[in-house]
């Protein structure tokens, strides 16, 4: 065999096992998220807590590593649009943004619900029934719409842990949260009045991010975070009835 054959055929194996190699080395994208607890926790590492270890979870089994970085989630689209290979979690969704920003897949349901005091004995039903009560509602762009929109004035809270231990001091009547109770406080004194909206979590996208690996992350993404692999995670967090609960009831209308 004459040499020219030879460095043509080492040629050839070189570019297939580059081609191999770069194939079983997993892409890297950046992840922004911000502070939501319990779900995402800011950390050393740039965010805990069960999206984003269940995400980063479904991300390996597609062949992705995940970098996370905490950003507050007004900045998140913004970062979005110019930057490489760069997704935002757990944001919500925007028709405007949605022109330059690619909303891949739903990530997790969010169930806004009002709640009471046990020793209030009100009988209340809907969002008309609250008008002459005082209200104080989780800080989400969703529910300051909602609210709004009612014509209802409402003291924002930071998240759902200080809305209840408010609501227990006295300091509104009504709650409207985006988690109940239990996982948070463990009172028993907290009564359901009624569901005020089901709202969504979803993962976007920046237009830099390749087809074939949104692709990827989209599959492995059918059932959000609450996929049956993600059990241990949020078990993990104390999080295992939210997550049977979330899972049982989203999968039935989904």
């Amino acid at each position: 065999m004459g040499l020219s054959r030879l460095r043509w055929l080492a040629a050839i194996f070189l570019f297939f096992d580059l081609s191999r190699a770069e194939a079983a080395s997993p892409a890297t994208i950046r992840v922004l998220a911000d502070d939501y607890p319990p779900f995402l926790l800011k950390s050393a590492g740039g965010l805990s807590g069960p999206y984003a270890d269940a995400f980063r979870l479904l991300m390996r089994k597609a062949g992705i590593e995940v970098v996370f970085q905490s950003v507050p989630f007004k900045r998140a689209f913004l970062s979005l649009a110019n930057q490489d290979n760069t997704c935002a979690l757990a944001v919500n969704f925007d028709q405007g943004e949605s022109e330059t920003v690619n909303f891949i897949s739903v990530i997790a349901p969010i169930t806004l619900t009002a709640y009471k005091r046990g020793d209030n004995k009100s009988q209340l039903t809907n969002l008309g029934g609250l008008k002459g009560y005082s209200v104080g509602a989780v800080d989400m762009a969703e529910v300051r719409d909602i609210l709004s929109s009612a014509g209802m004035p409402f003291t924002a809270v930071k998240n759902s842990a200080t809305g209840f231990l408010m609501l227990n001091a006295g300091r509104f009547q009504v709650l409207v949260s985006d988690l109940p109770p239990g996982p948070l406080s463990g009172d028993k004194q907290v009564v359901k009045l009624f569901v005020v909206a089901q709202v969504e979590r979803w993962l976007a996208c920046g237009p830099r991010v390749p087809p074939a690996l949104q692709g990827r992350m989209r599959a492995v993404l059918k059932q959000g975070l609450f996929a049956e692999d993600t059990a241990p995670v949020w078990k993990r967090y104390g999080m295992l009835d939210y997550y049977r609960e979330t899972r049982n009831n989203w999968l039935k209308t989904s």
